[in-house]
């Protein structure tokens, strides 16, 4: 009966998420006695909502199943010490992580991820993570596609430098056109591995490119390394901005600052008549940043030479010296200064 219960609350996911609470380590201890089952569960967040909603779905998971009358449950709220919260750094030698995200695909996150990083990169120390494990496109777009990783005498991976940038991608440890079928675990460990097993050595800044949604790649970073900004990037669509609002509810969930929104393919301008065309719709990144209080950090056009610069592994912020990506870099240092204080 307690495996029937283990079962059944493995059909719980952790709110927000596409991982289930057994998976999280959230349930510590079930019994079953006579119908009755008593569950102990930990958890460790601020948000009280999150803690309210698995009150209610653990027992009603527990009683969906045949014979368990009553549900006993122990549940904590464990704020982590302050000597946890630094344990928890898997990178300690990285001033900023910056968490670059969508809600959705197809919305050019990897192709800001990878112009952003470079155009940090013309005045700080910058690495670039791939974290986007089904889709890494990161190799692709900076140009090391089929270029082999190397491992240190300390064992530890050693980026692939480029463009002035430290870069690491799933992308480089597996063949181009092998799938890869992972379980959010694996992910997890994955992650975790390529923050604390590669030597960045001393980083101003690592850009992680994430895969969209809102999901296992999320959370094991928000819980492995302090988050110093995360950017939300849409297109102006609306099947876009919705996904993207829960990008935004996911980052507050999770107590992860919100530096601004990319509005990207935000418009279209003709080079023979230079006449503007709104072709997918307008307005969206602003009236995000407006309903959420939050910066709009740049409206990036469709432009031919960002998608060929992105192809040919050559990106336009490596080639052009005056681009939109370096006024949203700028942007996003100063938000960043602001939140924090201090200089860079």
């Amino acid at each position: 009966m307690k495996e029937k219960v283990l079962n059944a609350l493995k059909s719980v996911l952790y709110p927000g998420f596409s991982r289930d609470i057994v998976s999280f380590g959230i349930i510590k201890k079930i019994e079953v006695r006579s119908g009755i089952a008593s569950i102990d569960a930990e958890i460790t967040t601020e948000n009280n909502q999150i803690v309210e909603t698995l009150k209610k779905s653990i027992p009603a998971a527990a009683k969906s199943v045949n014979g368990i009358i009553d549900v006993n449950l122990n549940f904590t709220v464990h704020s982590p010490s302050k000597e946890e919260e630094e344990n928890k750094n898997l990178a300690p030698n990285i001033k900023h992580i910056i968490a670059t995200t969508s809600g959705k695909g197809g919305v050019g996150k990897s192709t800001v991820s990878s112009n952003l990083a470079i155009a940090l990169a013309k005045k700080f120390n910058v690495g670039l993570l791939d974290a986007d494990i089904y889709g890494p496109n990161i190799p692709t777009m900076v140009g090391i596609e089929g270029h082999p990783v190397s491992v240190n005498q300390e064992k530890k991976i050693v980026p692939i430098e480029v463009y002035n940038l430290k870069v690491v991608s799933i992308g480089n440890m597996v063949p181009k056109d092998k799938a890869i079928i992972w379980r959010g675990s694996l992910i997890h460990r994955a992650i975790q591995q390529l923050l604390s097993d590669v030597e960045w050595g001393e980083l101003d800044f690592l850009i992680v490119d994430l895969p969209p949604g809102t999901g296992d790649a999320q959370l094991t970073l928000a819980q492995s390394v302090p988050i110093s900004a995360s950017i939300i990037v849409t297109t102006p669509q609306e099947v876009a901005m919705s996904d993207a609002i829960k990008a935004v509810d996911m980052f507050r969930s999770l107590k992860v600052p919100i530096a601004g929104v990319i509005e990207n393919m935000s418009y279209f301008l003709c080079p023979h008549c230079g006449k503007r065309s709104d072709i997918f719709s307008s307005g969206g990144g602003k009236n995000l940043s407006k309903h959420f209080d939050i910066p709009l950090l740049g409206e990036i056009p469709i432009n031919l030479a960002i998608r060929e610069g992105a192809d040919a592994g050559k990106p336009i912020a490596a080639t052009s010296k005056d681009t939109i990506f370096n006024q949203i870099a700028d942007k996003l240092v100063e938000a960043i200064e602001e939140n924090n204080g201090n200089d860079i």
